[in-house]
C-alpha cells in the first residue's frame, strides 16, 4: 500500500472513531442523576410459617444491591420507588458503558495517531516532494 493511501485509510478510520467517541461522550454529558447499584426483583419467604409463603407462593420483594466499602449491601425497596430505583440504576450502568466505550476509542485513537505520525513522518527532507536534490 502506498504512503498516501496508507494515511487516507487512517484518517477515514480516525474519523470513524471520533463519531464513536461524540455518540459515548453524549451519553457523559446527558443529565440524568444515577444511582450506583443493581435493582432485582426476587422472589423470598417471610419465614411465617403460616404465611402463603410457607405454601410456595413467595413474596415479592424489590432491593438494591450496591458495593458499600468494598462489601455488598443489600437494601429493599418500596414498591412506590421501585420504578424510580429501577430507572436510575439502568442510567448508571449506560454511564458506565459509554465512559468505557469513551476510553476504549480513544487508546484506539492515541494508537492510530501514532501511525499516522509515522506514515507522514519522511527520513529524509530531500525525498519530501517538492525537496531539492543537488
Amino acid at each position: 500500500m502506498n504512503p498516501t493511501s496508507r494515511i487516507s485509510l487512517l484518517r477515514q478510520r480516525l474519523a470513524q472513531l471520533a463519531s464513536e467517541r461524540q455518540a459515548a461522550e453524549r451519553v457523559l454529558l446527558d443529565r440524568p442523576a444515577l444511582l450506583k447499584g443493581t435493582f432485582s426483583e426476587v422472589r423470598r419467604t417471610c419465614g411465617n410459617p403460616g404465611c402463603k409463603c410457607a405454601r410456595g407462593e413467595k413474596h415479592l420483594c424489590r432491593q438494591l444491591s450496591a458495593s458499600v466499602a468494598g462489601k455488598t449491601r443489600t437494601w429493599n425497596v418500596p414498591q412506590q420507588y421501585a420504578a424510580k430505583v429501577k430507572r436510575l440504576t439502568q442510567s448508571y450502568r449506560r454511564f458506565r458503558r459509554a465512559r468505557a466505550a469513551w476510553v476504549k476509542v480513544n487508546e484506539r485513537m492515541l494508537k492510530l495517531i501514532g501511525e499516522l505520525e509515522a506514515a507522514r513522518t519522511v527520513t529524509d527532507f530531500l525525498d519530501e516532494p517538492g525537496g531539492q536534490k543537488g
